[in-house]
C-alpha cells in the first residue's frame, strides 16, 4: 500500500473527528510511535488494515462505513489536491470510472514497487457497468466506497452494488 493512502486515511480522521481519535486508533493497533510516511512509501497492508479496524472501533463503525466514508473523501476532496490533472476534461462519471485503469497506471508508473489494484470492465446492457477489481488486497469494499465518492462529485445517482470479492456493479442514471 502506498503511504499516500495511509496519508489521505490520517488527514480524513485529523479533520473529521480530531487528532485524539487518530492517536488512540494508532495505539490501539500497536503502533507506539508514528512513522514518518511520505506519499510513495511502502506501508504493509496488514499494518494499515490493522489501522482501519482499530479506527472502527474507536469510531464505532464498520468496515462498510468507514469504507464509504474514506472513499467520500479521497475522491471529493483529497484527490482534488493531489490529483486533480486526473479529473480534468472528464464530465460524468462514467467517463472517470471508465478511465480509472488507466489513470492507476499512469500515476503509479515512476514509483517503485507500486502495485496499485487494476480493473477490467464489462457492459450488462447501456446502462449498467461491471467493474472488475484485480487487486490481492481484496479491498473491494473500498473500491464501492471510492465508486460512491465519484458519484457524488459528478452529481449523479449511481446505484453500486458489490457482486462479490472481485465485482461492482455500477447502474447510471
Amino acid at each position: 500500500m502506498k503511504g499516500v493512502i495511509v496519508l489521505a486515511l490520517k488527514e480524513m480522521v485529523i479533520e473529521t473527528y480530531g487528532i485524539d481519535k487518530w492517536k488512540n486508533a494508532l495505539a490501539k493497533a500497536g503502533i507506539g510511535e508514528e512513522p514518518l510516511i511520505m506519499p510513495i512509501s511502502n506501508v504493509d497492508d496488514q499494518i494499515f488494515l490493522r489501522v482501519v479496524n482499530s479506527l472502527c472501533e474507536v469510531l464505532n463503525i464498520s468496515f462498510i462505513q468507514a469504507a464509504d466514508a474514506f472513499g467520500d473523501y479521497w475522491v471529493t476532496v483529497y484527490s482534488q489536491k493531489m490529483y486533480r490533472v486526473y479529473y480534468e476534461n472528464v464530465k460524468t462519471a462514467k467517463e472517470f470510472l471508465l478511465k480509472m485503469d488507466s489513470v492507476h497506471v499512469a500515476s503509479t508508473k515512476s514509483i517503485p514497487d507500486a502495485n496499485p489494484p487494476r480493473f477490467e470492465y464489462e457492459w450488462k446492457d447501456e446502462k449498467t457497468l461491471i467493474m472488475k477489481y484485480k487487486s490481492q488486497r481484496g479491498l473491494i469494499d473500498l473500491m464501492v466506497g471510492l465508486i460512491k465518492g465519484v458519484g457524488k462529485l459528478y452529481k449523479e445517482d449511481l446505484k453500486v452494488t458489490k457482486l462479490g470479492s472481485d465485482k461492482v456493479q455500477i447502474v447510471f442514471p
